[in-house]
């Protein structure tokens, strides 16, 4: 079902993404708005395409459990996502996030009544990470039309569908803010920030953007912030006891160095607990015992102490324990898994878990979780300065292209096995295998990928990259190519012994553009298809890449660390950058279109050459670390869409959301 989403712009935003990895990140900020209860769009062949990674889950729906030991009931039949729930205090209405518009928009629902969700507000930002006010007749919520992750208020009025203009921005603050509570009495507000401090590339994996959060109090207004607590890491999704006198929250204190991932989720290092402070932070303590991975907390209509609990990977169920952390006791059932439980005074408890599984083809579902290739609330149109675009978010990593022309993509399909090369529909259907590689992939047990697939443009060759996926320049990766069927495959990298990757056709598609460690660094190398005529374009201390040309043939977008901003952990951060190419291809004038402070990469031009589309932090992020890495796996915090017109720099954001998206590929309109 095809979904329209109205965007507006913003002039001079540059940003920024990836070392030798895949990613994006939040931006800027649209303040149009999409079409109010999210009707679908007729199908517009004629639209140009935009299609990407996406790292997010298949379907998730809102349960209800009206009293401790009921049998929970499914609210929700969407078959995308429906998440982060939460009770009025009367008990009438839930009132969660859902993608079913193609963007997190909030949703109320009477409980008795049931019947569609309404949409409470028109925006095209993310609002999600709603809280009730005590008396019922407000929420607090998150809103990304800021530009980044701030805290608005809004009257509670389901049964009218606001804007944005009827809400408050209560944080207005540059930094991440996230997970409201009220206190009972309704005065102040506890959050998490990441505001304070600083984002490093991850002291294990560089191209990863960590950032930690702590928790903080404020008027309902917004003034007089105050922070509660000032721990490595993450302390986050504070919640209030009955009394107003404690808080609770999770955290992974005492840990104080950052070392390699324990979790079962790359991204995070796991070790979460739920701990409680007195209202003004001091005398923090244990709740639960170490070794129980514990988020989200919530208080119970019996004054206990509730969060979602890891019982394996990727699987979570709903636990409670006293507030001294004794007698542990099931929340609902297990019969799925569940995240974020919410409570009113009468027991009742809303959570999101895991809905029917819709698609039976996921490339990865091993990491992903079941559903389909295309993510269930796309296609959508985006209408941008001078044309409307069609988005595809595509749940995979970064073995996927889509064919210049029709709807189908050549996908890895990896498991414990090994990995299949296939060609399948956008929806991951009509699979037809070229090759399989055993032993290579990423739930194979190796730092071994088939990845970064690319088209040529008139769909006769394919090319993609084998080896090392995160690689220094002495961890070998190889160049394939071969023709769209699967024959004449050939390794154009097989004489040298160096990390070398992630190529682009010419337009014409008798060339070739990679990076290349041969020299020491990683460089840009030009070469004819068939091996011949090897050309270096840069050599540099910097580190380039994601090279592609333009459909002109007469440049190179690609990304480099040249002039990135260092870290506290000596990570550079990337920009994009345009180089010119003579009629025989030697290197000319480079341009650099982008100078955030943080991570900008994976361009890739629009078909007429004006605008380029590329994966963005300047965002920051849109919710906390754990509460997303923790489920799914997301290993870089950052990876929203931007296009940006060259001719005046003008930018726009395409998506808002708090899943990482990247590898983005802008094609002409499909074809039969």
């Amino acid at each position: 079902m095809k979904r329209t989403v109205q965007l507006c712009s913003s002039i001079a935003f540059c940003a920024a993404v990836a070392a030798c990895g895949d990613g994006g990140a939040p931006a800027a900020a649209p303040s149009g708005s999409a079409p109010a209860g999210g009707a679908a769009s007729a199908p517009r062949p004629g639209n140009e395409r935009i299609v990407y990674s996406s790292l997010r889950p298949g379907n998730w729906d809102i349960f209800y459990f009206p009293r401790a030991g009921a049998a929970p009931r499914r609210l929700t039949d969407h078959p995308g996502l429906d998440y982060d729930a939460a009770l009025s205090p009367d008990g009438r209405w839930v009132v969660f996030t859902s993608e079913r518009r193609g963007n997190p928009d909030l949703y109320a629902l009477e409980i008795e009544r049931g019947g569609e969700p309404r949409l409470l507000i028109d925006s095209a930002a993310m609002e999600d990470q709603v809280a009730f006010a005590p008396d019922g007749r407000s929420i607090a919520f998150v809103s990304t039309a800021s530009g980044n992750a701030d805290i608005y208020e809004l009257p509670f009025a389901p049964e009218t569908t606001q804007t944005l203009a009827a809400a408050t921005n209560v944080t207005n603050h540059p930094g991440g803010d996230f997970r409201p509570d009220f206190s009972p009495d309704g005065l102040a507000v506890a959050f998490t920030t990441d505001r304070d401090t600083p984002v490093a590339g991850h002291p294990i994996f560089g191209f990863t953007r960590q950032r930690e959060g702590d928790i903080y109090v404020m008027d309902r207004d917004g003034r007089n912030s105050r922070r509660l607590t000032a721990t490595p890491d993450w302390d986050g999704s504070p919640e209030w006891s009955a009394d107003g006198r404690t808080l609770y929250f999770y955290s992974a204190r005492p840990r104080e160095i950052v070392g390699p991932p324990t979790s079962p989720i790359l991204g995070q290092e796991g070790g979460f607990r739920i701990w409680a402070m007195n209202a003004d932070g001091s005398n923090a303590r244990a709740v639960t015992p170490p070794g129980v991975e514990a988020l989200a907390p919530a208080v119970t209509a019996d004054g206990r102490v509730a969060y979602q609990k890891r019982t394996g990977y990727a699987r979570w169920s709903i636990e409670s324990v006293a507030v001294d952390g004794s007698d542990p006791r099931a929340e609902g059932d297990t019969a799925t898994d569940y995240w974020l439980p919410d409570f009113n005074a009468s027991g009742a408890m809303v959570v999101h878990g895991v809905g029917p599984a819709v698609g039976e083809t996921q490339a990865v579902e091993a990491i992903l979780g079941a559903g389909a290739l295309l993510a269930a609330d796309y296609p959508a149109d985006v209408a941008i300065a001078d044309r409307t675009i069609t988005l595809f978010p595509m749940r995979h990593t970064t073995g996927l292209a889509p064919h210049p022309d029709r709807n189908e993509a050549a996908v890895t399909i990896e498991n414990e096995a090994g990995t299949r090369f296939v060609l399948a529909d956008f929806d991951g259907g009509n699979q037809r295998e070229l090759f399989s590689v055993p032993n290579v992939g990423i739930v194979s047990g190796t730092p071994n990928r088939v990845f970064d697939i690319k088209w040529s443009d008139d769909g006769q060759w394919i090319t993609y990259t084998q080896g090392f996926f995160f690689g220094q320049g002495s961890d070998e990766s190889d160049i394939w190519v071969m023709r769209s069927d699967g024959s004449e495959r050939r390794n154009l990298s097989e004489s040298t012994a160096a990390n070398e990757g992630v190529a682009g056709f010419s337009p014409d598609n008798e060339r070739i553009v990679y990076r290349s460690s041969r020299n020491g660094r990683f460089d840009l190398i030009l070469r004819k298809r068939d091996g011949s005529e090897v050309r270096a374009l840069t050599n540099d201390e910097a580190r380039e890449n994601f090279p592609v040309f333009s459909p002109d043939g007469k440049s190179i977008a690609f990304s480099s660390n040249l002039d990135g901003v260092r870290d506290i952990r000596g990570n550079l951060t990337f920009d994009n950058y345009i180089m010119s190419l003579g009629p025989d291809g030697s290197p000319g004038s480079v341009q650099r279109v982008s100078d955030h402070p943080g991570q900008d990469s994976h361009p890739w031009f629009s078909p007429d050459g004006a605008w380029i589309v590329y994966t963005s932090e300047r965002g920051g992020i849109n919710d906390e670390e754990p509460m997303v890495q923790e489920v799914v796996f997301g290993p870089q915090m950052y990876g929203e869409l931007y296009a940006r017109r060259l001719s005046d720099g003008l930018e726009i954001r395409l998506t808002h959301n708090k899943w990482e998206e990247g590898n983005p590929f802008w094609l002409r309109p499909s074809r039969p």
